[in-house]
């Protein structure tokens, strides 16, 4: 059989006869094919170190920015600006005394529970649902509150078995007192100021109701002659009260 010829990048690796023996020179040829091969498989010499594999390019300049140096002290955080402490607003010490629960006025005898009533559907003031009782005018002042408003309070003057809370307020003259109590126990003393009479139809009630420059508290109830025709007395008495200096 023909033996196929080696290229040129072949390497020559010599035949084996039985009785031949090999020149020194093919010996020497398959050593150095061998070592190369050793290496790649990472067969290598433990006592030769290799040379280190320098990368850098020359001429090329850093361009990146050096760390500082290492310090041993910390940078604190800013310290925060103090604020005022969280609280809640002051409470009005009227609506925190809760409801209004008696007027009393001495001069005529009245001692009476307060209702709170609002307005009717044509937009006058409601009346007290029992005639013994006086009511406040929501829509008013608290009596006794610095809110520059007048504080109302109505009563009935009759009932159809007899006199009402009212039936004597028009007795009543400058410099009598009256008081207001709250739920609370916190009581205000009102002095009588002035007392005035209008038709049923013109009251003044920017006066009545109206801003007034001090505590007011103005009391309400029907006076005049009785009109069957329209089931109505004919004026409304108004008496005019000053929130006194020293609380009771």
């Amino acid at each position: 059989m023909n033996q196929p010829t080696p290229s040129a990048d072949t390497p020559s690796i010599p035949v084996l006869r039985r009785g031949h023996r090999p020149d020194a020179g093919a010996t020497f040829r398959v050593a150095a094919l061998l070592v190369p091969l050793a290496l790649l498989v990472g067969c290598r010499d433990a006592g030769v170190a290799p040379e280190p594999q320098v990368w850098a390019r020359p001429g090329l300049v850093p361009t990146y920015t050096a760390l500082p140096p290492v310090t041993a002290s910390i940078t604190p955080f800013p310290t925060g600006t103090a604020t005022a402490p969280f609280s809640t607003p002051t409470p009005d010490a009227f609506e925190a005394a809760g409801p209004i629960v008696r007027l009393q006025i001495p001069a005529i005898g009245v001692d009476a529970s307060v209702e709170k009533v609002g307005r009717l559907p044509d937009g006058a003031m409601d009346v007290p649902k029992v005639p013994e009782n006086v009511a406040w005018f929501t829509e008013s002042a608290l009596p006794g509150q610095p809110v520059r408003r007048s504080s109302v309070i109505a009563g009935h003057l009759d009932s159809p078995v007899g006199p009402a809370v009212f039936y004597e307020l028009r007795r009543l003259v400058p410099g009598d007192e009256l008081a207001v109590t709250y739920a609370n126990g916190d009581r205000y003393i009102f002095v009588v100021d002035a007392k005035e009479r209008y038709p049923f139809d013109r009251m003044p009630v920017d006066k009545v109701f109206g801003a007034n420059p001090e505590p007011m508290l103005n009391l309400i109830t029907c006076d005049g002659a009785w009109d069957s025709g329209g089931a109505n007395y004919q004026q409304r008495l108004v008496v005019y009260t000053q929130l006194k200096d020293d609380r009771s």
